[in-house]
């Protein structure tokens, strides 16, 4: 309950709007309280006496009484909607900024299922919480206390009566509410697991269906599917068994009423119990207790919203207050006018608690070099390129980025300086224009100015993206689609390459972004981007020799460590690993 607290802050901003929604709807239940009395004056003094002229009078000020209160209470809920609809837009939004400072480390520990259910589903129970649940209540409350106060006005004994039944009915309903909530846990966790599934074969698709697996994964969905069945059942037969019960004792209750009453007008003389009832007030009396008979089941239906909501705060609550793992420091070192050089110094770093994925690296990368970094599968290069930009913080040494420790700079400033084009080249949705143009600055450097086309089309050139471009009936302006759907593994490289070019970065680090294009194509690209960024540092990573090969100097990696560095020639003779990496890559070109 705590978490459900904590998010009704965000109603702050539209107190006027909740203030103005529960009086409105405390006058809606005044008017409605009102009308039993009506009916009482109606039957005592107009329907007993025979006076028409009183009956009409009631009648009509029933009537009025009914349009007012429905009337009222049509506003309170519109402005408790627009409350609502507000509140789970601030919370989205946040939920939002979140995932969006979330760390690399971060999202390792989240999966894609989780943040879309709780920014989502989550958030929309909590909003009907507030538009149906929370008005329900206080209505419920207002409705119960007002109509309990008028039944011990009308006749204290027959509402003792009422009462202890009441009474009764709301420690039931808080046992049921403790016992529902952490099932409601339980069904949102499988209702986690229900989106990650979809979400992977969604995103999964075409893997599926290339290895012939939809049969495996419909029954993998079915499974969980019908595990979030089965606990959602039993919810909702505990809220099903709840409702008849408590509509039971609200019966009982009318019962024990209409008996007592009954009796006390019939025999007023033997009658122990509500001495000097009228035949309005005993109406009267059970018009109250049919009021406060519905906001204890209303109560019951609050029940679902309470305990949904609470559990979607709770789970709400936890991706709010996730932290970071990378920082900002409090005084952050400018990288600008500084030389683009790379430095790691003794670096280790592993992912959880892993074996080390780099172990003790040392190298210092010139501003202006062009390096390339090779080694086998799990050798650990991409690691170190994920260091440069600060996706991760190493365990131990530090990794300088134009003379400047990367857990001291400006953060945005050093992944503007140091661009890294990574091995899934994931293109958003949107034309290619956009993908090529997505980091890139204006040459004005003035907020909401695109760059201009020209820097792109030369990014694309180099990229040798352009010729697929150019025969596409919409150019530029062509959708690529979800993911990039819309082109191939070769055209989405290639635009992942053009899209960091276009970035102008001072450090431009590739991460093995050809490895889906063909030998000729590749030849091109590396050896555009050597000849025309010779005066930038950049850092080619990839496991083919040829892509390497023209770069100042080659690092030669293996399980995490440097094994071996210098230029092509000088590695055939003196490197054992990468003297194996060349003859195995020339014997599969020769077969």
């Amino acid at each position: 309950m705590l978490a459900l607290l904590r998010l009704m802050q965000y109603l702050a901003g539209h107190r006027r709007a909740v203030a103005a929604s529960i009086l409105l709807m405390l006058l809606a239940t005044a008017t409605t309280l009102v009308q039993p009395q009506v009916v009482e004056w109606a039957v005592d003094f107009g329907i007993a006496q025979g006076d028409v002229h009183t009956v009409a009078v009631a009648t009509l000020a029933l009537i009025v009484a009914a349009v007012a209160s429905g009337a009222l209470h049509f506003a309170s809920g519109l402005l408790l909607t627009r409350a609502g609809q507000g509140m789970a837009y601030n919370v989205r939004n946040d939920l939002f900024r979140t995932i969006l400072s979330l760390s690399f480390s971060n999202l390792d520990r989240w999966r894609t299922g989780e943040l879309i259910v709780r920014c989502t589903s989550d958030v929309t129970t909590v909003r009907m919480f507030v538009r149906m649940g929370f008005l329900m209540m206080m209505q419920s409350l207002a409705m119960l206390g007002g109509s309990l106060a008028l039944m011990f006005a009308t006749n204290a004994e027959l509402a003792r009566i009422m009462l202890a039944i009441f009474g009764g009915t709301l420690a039931l309903f808080l046992v049921l509410a403790t016992v529902i909530r952490p099932l409601i846990m339980r069904v949102r966790e499988r209702l986690d697991a229900l989106n990650n599934t979809l979400q992977e074969n969604l995103a999964g698709a075409k893997v599926v269906r290339a290895f012939a697996r939809q049969e495996h994964e419909r029954s993998r969905f079915e499974e969980r599917n019908r595990a979030f069945l089965q606990l959602s059942l039993r919810v909702g037969y505990l809220i099903s068994m709840a409702f008849p019960f408590l509509f039971f004792l609200g019966q009982m209750a009318l019962v024990a009423v209409t008996w007592v009453g009954g009796l006390a007008i019939i025999e007023p003389a033997a009658g122990r119990f509500a001495a000097g009832l009228t035949l309005g007030q005993l109406v009267a009396f059970n018009e109250y207790a049919m009021l406060a008979m519905w906001p204890i089941l209303a109560l019951g239906m609050t029940l679902q919203f309470l305990t949904r909501a609470a559990a979607s705060a709770v789970r709400i609550d936890e991706l709010l207050a996730e932290q970071p793992d990378i920082v900002e420091p409090g005084e952050p070192s400018s990288l600008a006018g500084r030389s683009p050089a790379v430095e790691f110094r003794d670096v280790s770093f592993a992912y959880g608690r892993g074996e080390p994925a780099i172990d003790g690296v040392s190298l210092r990368i010139a501003a202006g070099e062009t390096i390339g970094v090779i080694g086998r599968t799990g050798s650990g290069k991409s690691t170190l390129a994920a260091l440069i930009p600060r996706y991760y913080d190493p365990d131990s040494g530090s990794v300088l980025v134009a003379g400047v420790d990367a857990r001291e700079a400006v953060l945005d400033e050093l992944r503007r300086t140091a661009i890294v084009a990574l091995q899934e080249s994931l293109l958003l949705t949107g034309t290619i224009r956009e993908n090529v143009g997505y980091a890139a600055v204006p040459v004005d450097g003035a907020p909401g100015t695109a760059a201009p086309d020209s820097r792109l089309r030369r990014a694309a050139e180099l990229a040798c993206a352009t010729d697929f471009i150019d025969e596409r009936e919409e150019g530029w302006e062509a959708h690529v689609g979800e993911r990039g759907v819309g082109l191939s593994g070769g055209q989405r490289q290639r635009i992942a390459i053009a899209r960091a070019i276009a970035a102008d970065p001072s450090i431009l680090v590739l991460d093995d972004v050809t490895s889906a294009l063909d030998a000729q194509t590749e030849r091109e690209i590396v050896s555009s981007l050597y000849r025309e960024l010779r005066e930038k540092t950049v850092i080619v990573i990839s496991q083919r020799v040829n892509t390497v090969r023209l770069a100042d100097r080659i690092i030669v990696m293996d399980e995490g460590r440097i094994c071996g560095e210098g230029t092509h020639d000088s590695l055939l003779e003196t490197n054992e690993i990468y003297r194996e990496i060349a003859e195995t890559q020339s014997t599969e070109l020769r077969v």
